[in-house]
């Protein structure tokens, strides 16, 4: 299952992330997380990722012209691959692997699935109403915001088949 969290930059999005993570993990849910880096709104500033310290032996290997670089500690693993700029789909076929319950994503407003829409005013709202598949509208300054949407997300979850 794929869901979208989409907004306006400062909205909320990456701290509505982090508590939808947190609900679906204490339901024992695994999940990942796919995030679109807003380079398309930035102007006159360098267009893409910060990357991992160049020092470090898997990025070495990076910017002497591998494709790929992965480096495996104990516990985690971490990889860095050129692509362009990719669509969700294509980040998701390709680059999401674990199997997993959940597919949480921030941003990708124009990509077809579930979403829910975090907005700072009606103005706001108003200018994301015309996107698809659109499922929760949530203000996080409006008062029992999270437990709504915590609300929401059981009931959203448990149609879905998923708990």
């Amino acid at each position: 299952m794929i869901l979208q969290i989409v907004g306006y930059k400062n909205a909320g999005k990456t701290t509505l992330m982090s508590h939808t993570i947190q609900f679906l993990k204490s339901h024992l849910l695994t999940v990942a997380t796919v995030k679109h880096h807003g380079f398309n709104q930035l102007v006159n500033q360098e267009a893409d990722i910060t990357l991992q310290n160049d020092q470090v032996d898997h990025m070495k290997h990076f910017n002497a012209g591998a494709d790929q670089s992965i480096v495996q500690g104990k516990s985690y693993q971490q990889s860095v691959t050129r692509k362009e700029n990719q669509s969700l789909e294509e980040i998701i076929s390709e680059s999401v692997t674990i199997d997993c319950n959940v597919i949480l994503v921030e941003g990708f407003k124009s990509a077809p699935f579930d979403k829910v829409v975090v907005y700072q005013d009606e103005k706001e709202r108003q200018s994301l109403s015309h996107l698809t598949n659109v499922k929760y509208y949530v203000n996080l300054a409006d008062t029992d915001a999270l437990t709504l949407y915590n609300q929401w997300l059981f009931h959203y979850f448990k149609i879905e088949g998923m708990h």
